[in-house]
C-alpha cells in the first residue's frame, strides 16, 4: 500500500504516489535551481510546470486513472528532457519526442494591429508580410475581409506564454524549447528596433481605436440615460400626475373603469412592468458612462422578480375587471313619436359646466371629464316609413347591464326636443354612450337654436346629413332622403 498526496501544479489539483512525488520534486527542484540564475527563470518554470500538468492530465484521462504513478513522472521527464540533457545540452544529444501539432494563435511579437496575420503566418509557415498585403488588397476590393479580420481578432486567442508560442510554430513543448523561446523573445525585443517601431505604431492605432470606441460608448450611454430619464418621468407622471400631459383625460376614462383597489394594484403593476426595464436601461447607461463594477446577477435577479410581480398584478387586475365586460354592445332604447308638425326645434340644455372639452371619435366615447360626464351623440336620419320618431339609445359593454348607471335627461313637447349637454356616469365606466337618433319624414324641417348649432359644431356632430352647420346654417329640410340647409 502506497501513500498518496495531493499537489497543486500550475493551478491544477493532482493525486500522486509518494515515490512519484519524490522524483517529481527532485526534477522540478533541479530545474528551478538551474533557471533561478536566468533573467526569465520564473516565467520559464511557470511554463514548464504548466506543460507538466497538461501531460499528467492527458495520461490520467487516457487510462481512466486518478492517481499519478512514478511511470507517469518518468514519461514526463522523457518528454520534457532530463536535467542532464538540459544543463549539458551543448555536450549531450537531446532525446527526440513526438512532433507537436500546431495551434492557431495571434502573434504578440509579430503584429501590426492584432497579430492575426503574424499568427496565421506562423501556423502555415509563410511570410506574414504576404498575408498582410493580401488582407489589405482584399479589403479594398471586398470590404467583408475587414470584418473577417475583426472577427479573427476577437475569436483567435493571443499566444501569451512560451508554450503557446511553441504550439503556434508547431515546435515540441519541452524544457529546452521553452528556454530557447524565452531567450529568442528577449533578444528580439532587445535588438529589433524595427519590431519596436511596428509594435509602437500598432499600439498607437489600437489606442486610437479604443479612444474612438470609448467616445461612442459614452455617447450611447448619454442617449440611453437621457431617454431612460425622460421615459421614467413620463411613466410616473402618467400614473400619478395625469393632468400634466395631454393624455390626462384618457387616463380619467381608464381610471373610472377600475375599482379603487384594482386601480392601485394596476398602477403598481404597470410601474413594475414598464418602470423596471426603464430603470435597467438607465443602470446600463450609467455603467457605460462610468464603468463601475456591480453584482449584475443579483441586480438582474431582483429586476426579474419585480417585473414578474408587476406582470402578475396587471394580469390579476385584467381578469378581475375583464369578467365584468363583454365585447358585444348591449343597448336599451326609448322611442317617441313626432307630432305631425312641419318643423322640429332642437335645443341643448346647459346643465353641466365642464372646464375641458371632451374628445370622442365617431360614436365611441374615449374620454371622460373629471366630473364623470360624457357627451351624447346626435344624428338625423330620413324616416323609413314616413313617420317621425325620436329614439334615445343607451349602449354599454357591461356583462350585466345596469341602465341606471347613466343619467341623461331629455324632454319632447310643443314640437321642441330638449336634452342635456352631458350624460352623467354613476357607476364604473364600461364604454357607456348615449345616442339621440331623430328620424324625419320627407318635407319635415328641423330648426337648431344658435346655441345648439354651436354645440353640435364644436363637438364634431357634422355628418353629411347636416354638414351645413359648418356654414352657420341652422334651418334644414329633409328632401330626397337628405338634409338640406335652408338658412
Amino acid at each position: 500500500m502506497k501513500k498518496t498526496y495531493t499537489i497543486n501544479l500550475s493551478g491544477k489539483i493532482f493525486h500522486i504516489d509518494d515515490d512519484a512525488l519524490d522524483k517529481l520534486q527532485t526534477y522540478i527542484n533541479t530545474l528551478n535551481t538551474y533557471y533561478s540564475r536566468e533573467e526569465d527563470g520564473n516565467e520559464i518554470m511557470d511554463d514548464i510546470e504548466n506543460r507538466i500538468g497538461e501531460l499528467f492530465t492527458e495520461y490520467l484521462k487516457g487510462q481512466y486513472r486518478e492517481v499519478i504513478t512514478i511511470n507517469d513522472v518518468e514519461q514526463v521527464i522523457a518528454t520534457m528532457g532530463s536535467p542532464s540533457d538540459i544543463i549539458d545540452e551543448d555536450e549531450q544529444p537531446q532525446k527526440t519526442t513526438p512532433k507537436q501539432g500546431k495551434k492557431l494563435y495571434r502573434s504578440p511579437d509579430n503584429r501590426v494591429l492584432g497579430g492575426v496575420a503574424g499568427g496565421m503566418a506562423a501556423y502555415w509557415g509563410i511570410s506574414p508580410l504576404l498575408l498582410r498585403v493580401c488582407f489589405v488588397i482584399m479589403t479594398f476590393y471586398y470590404g467583408i475581409f475587414f470584418i473577417v479580420y475583426i472577427i479573427l481578432w476577437i475569436a483567435v486567442p493571443k499566444a501569451k506564454t512560451a508554450m503557446q508560442k511553441l504550439e503556434m510554430k508547431g515546435q515540441d513543448i519541452n524544457v529546452s524549447n521553452i528556454e530557447r523561446s524565452f531567450k529568442e523573445e528577449y533578444q528580439e525585443v532587445k535588438n529589433s528596433k524595427g519590431t519596436k517601431y511596428v509594435n509602437y505604431v500598432g499600439r498607437g492605432i489600437t489606442k486610437a481605436l479604443r479612444i474612438v470606441a470609448r467616445i461612442v460608448v459614452i455617447f450611447l450611454g448619454m442617449i440611453l440615460f437621457a431617454g431612460g430619464i425622460f421615459s421614467l418621468f413620463s411613466l410616473l407622471s402618467a400614473l400619478f400626475l395625469p393632468h400634466w400631459y395631454p393624455w390626462g383625460d384618457s387616463y380619467m376614462g381608464i381610471s373610472y373603469a377600475l375599482s379603487t383597489t384594482n386601480l392601485v394594484f394596476c398602477k403598481i403593476g404597470i410601474l413594475f412592468l414598464l418602470g423596471i426595464p426603464i430603470i435597467m436601461v438607465i443602470f446600463m447607461a450609467i455603467k457605460l458612462l462610468f464603468s463601475f463594477k456591480s453584482n449584475n446577477k443579483a441586480i438582474a435577479l431582483f429586476a426579474l422578480v419585480g417585473w414578474l410581480i408587476g406582470l402578475v398584478m396587471v394580469i390579476s387586475v385584467g381578469i378581475s375587471e375583464g369578467s365584468t365586460w363583454t365585447p358585444q354592445t348591449k343597448d336599451y332604447e326609448e322611442s317617441l313619436q313626432l307630432d305631425k308638425s312641419q318643423t322640429l326645434t332642437v335645443q341643448v340644455n346647459d346643465r353641466y359646466t365642464v372646464p375641458v372639452e371632451i374628445y370622442y371619435t365617431g360614436k365611441e366615447v374615449v374620454q371622460l371629464d373629471e366630473n364623470r360626464v360624457f357627451k351624447p351623440h346626435f344624428t338625423v336620419y330620413p324616416s323609413h316609413n314616413n313617420k317621425g320618431a325620436i329614439v334615445v339609445r343607451y349602449c354599454t359593454h357591461e356583462n350585466k347591464p345596469n341602465w341606471k348607471s347613466v343619467t341623461f335627461d331629455y324632454t319632447y313637447g310643443n314640437d321642441t326636443l330638449r336634452f342635456d349637454n352631458y350624460a352623467q356616469l354613476n357607476d364604473k365606466w364600461r364604454a357607456q354612450r348615449v345616442e339621440i337618433l331623430v328620424y324625419l319624414p320627407e318635407g319635415t324641417r328641423i330648426q337648431f337654436t344658435p346655441q345648439t348649432a354651436k354645440y353640435l359644431k364644436e363637438n364634431r356632430h357634422t355628418n353629411l346629413l347636416y354638414s351645413g352647420l359648418n356654414d352657420n346654417k341652422t334651418l334644414f329640410i329633409m328632401q330626397d332622403r337628405k338634409l338640406k340647409a335652408l338658412r
